[in-house]
């Protein structure tokens, strides 16, 4: 399937170049498939839902959606952030029929603390010290600053 979506925004791609190289043609109709088919794209192969998980999982868990930044920090992961009573898991899209794969795992007692920052030159998010890394797991949210207090439930901390 995604392959299929990447053909045809290639394809799509490719008659707008055509059809604007004859300067007569009305082209701009073809720009909303395309804007289109890129969501379609980013939709099956990064987005993870609260039901994808749920159905590899059957306990209760705090759910947001985030990224991970990979060590080198020149990746984005999309995917989402799970955190259980006993685990912190980041969850990646597997295929575009709604399959998950678990991308990073640790404990929950493993994780020493964590900020609320700008985790890189971008994006805001929260930064996890892990005992055992000698670096932080920096994951981006737009909500995770909002969600604070679920967040700290869900580890099994204090509310401050």
């Amino acid at each position: 399937m995604k392959r299929f979506v990447l053909f045809l925004i290639l394809a799509v791609f490719g008659v707008f170049v055509y059809f604007a190289a004859l300067r007569s043609v009305i082209i701009w109709p073809l720009v909303f498939p395309l804007f289109i088919l890129v969501a379609i794209f980013y939709v099956i192969s990064s987005v993870v839902t609260k039901k994808m998980i749920e159905k590899t999982r059957k306990d209760d868990f705090f759910f947001i959606r985030a990224s991970m930044i990979t060590k080198d920090g020149n990746e984005l992961i999309g995917g989402a952030l799970a955190v259980t009573q006993n685990e912190v898991i980041f969850y990646s899209r597997l295929s575009a029929k709604g399959g998950v794969k678990i991308v990073w795992s640790c404990f929950t007692q493993a994780i020493e603390g964590y900020t609320m920052k700008k985790v890189d030159d971008f994006h805001r998010g929260v930064s996890l010290s892990v005992s055992g890394e000698n670096s932080e797991v920096r994951f981006t949210s737009r909500c995770i600053a909002k969600e604070e207090k679920a967040f700290r439930k869900a580890l099994g901390w204090p509310e401050e």
